[in-house]
């Protein structure tokens, strides 16, 4: 299992460091005070981001991270295998998330380390150190992007949406001459949009 914790971005260059050099100088599952940066709340939160059928991604959950965030420019995150847990004989009690969309909160999804102490989370960290880890970074401009094309996709459906019910409305069999169908026809090419792509993209650049 791949979970995510977000971490702050001051700390992010330690957790590249030790990426480069596999290097770990501080005592057998221990770490150094710095690298608690970022993971001092009471009941540590982790999400599942494995990707596993119906759940939601590693973006939908950093989406619904940022969500409630008002002056940002980027988060940073740590992402890491649960064998790291297990190693430091901890364990993950699954509870509903905290964001301020309910589809993520309720998918299944969020973890939460309970009653952890400071030593039992420098074990943890220790042994996600020496594990295989990865760092991230999610910037404001990668939300936006990600909110613009989920909105233009839904443009477009309902641009779909709209022109097949209007198409079928018209009953072409009842056409019973020819020049009833080429009036047919006619009105069929006017109930098309002259130009759905031009209307996604002036939708877009209003947001």
């Amino acid at each position: 299992m791949d979970l995510l914790r977000q971490i702050e971005t001051e700390i992010k260059p330690e957790w590249d460091n030790l990426k480069v050099t596999k290097k770990v100088d501080y005592p057998f599952e221990d770490c150094e005070p710095n690298m608690l940066i970022g993971w001092t709340d009471k009941n540590t939160s982790i999400w599942d981001v494995s990707g596993d059928t119906n759940k939601p991604t590693l973006e939908k959950i950093l989406v619904a991270l940022c969500r409630r965030k008002r002056e940002w420019n980027k988060i940073a995150y740590l992402k890491f295998k649960k064998k790291s847990v297990e190693k430091a004989k901890l364990s993950l009690t699954g509870t509903n998330g905290n964001t301020s969309d309910q589809r993520i909160d309720t998918s299944n999804t969020h973890y939460e380390i309970q009653g952890i102490t400071a030593k039992q989370l420098s074990t943890l960290i220790y042994y996600i150190a020496i594990d295989q880890f990865e760092t991230g970074i999610f910037k404001k401009s990668d939300y936006d992007k990600i909110l613009i094309e989920a909105y233009e996709k839904i443009e477009a459906s309902q641009i779909t949406s709209s022109s097949t019910s209007a198409i079928s409305e018209i009953p072409i069999s009842a056409a019973s001459s020819t020049e009833d169908k080429e009036k047919t026809r006619v009105n069929m090419a006017e109930i098309q949009p002259e130009s759905p792509i031009m209307n996604m993209a002036n939708s877009g650049t209003k947001q």
